[in-house]
């Protein structure tokens, strides 16, 4: 199957994957970011597709996994995801499976949910 007609075909899923994703993760992660990591993790061979996706975006920053300051969170976002990570055990991001080292190359700068503070 030619790539144009792939790509196509699989747009209504990718966006009902990005649009889930988006759900999940919070408001610290924009469309065309996770559009680019649904696009990866669904698809490796796309990688250069997503690279330059990335590059015409406009993404200036240098790309790579960071976190976000759980002290900084409100405490309804706090146990939200706390209550994610009891259940599901991964962050969403992590979900995808995603070496960071993918994330370096295609330029992509992902904020994922920073690691919970001990209380005690």
């Amino acid at each position: 199957m030619n790539v144009r007609t792939r790509r196509w075909l699989l747009a209504p899923v990718r966006q009902w994957r990005t649009h889930h994703l988006l759900r999940r993760h919070g408001p610290s992660l924009d469309y065309p970011t996770a559009w680019a990591l649904i696009t990866l993790a669904g698809s490796p061979d796309e990688f250069a597709y997503v690279q330059q996706a990335t590059r015409e975006a406009g993404f200036t920053s240098e790309g790579g996994l960071h976190f976000d300051d759980w002290n900084t969170l409100s405490m309804r976002e706090r146990t939200r995801r706390t209550r994610w990570l009891a259940r599901h055990g991964k962050t969403p991001i992590q979900q995808l499976n995603l070496t960071v080292g993918q994330l370096q190359r295609s330029g992509l700068r992902v904020v994922d949910w920073g690691v919970p503070k001990d209380d005690g």
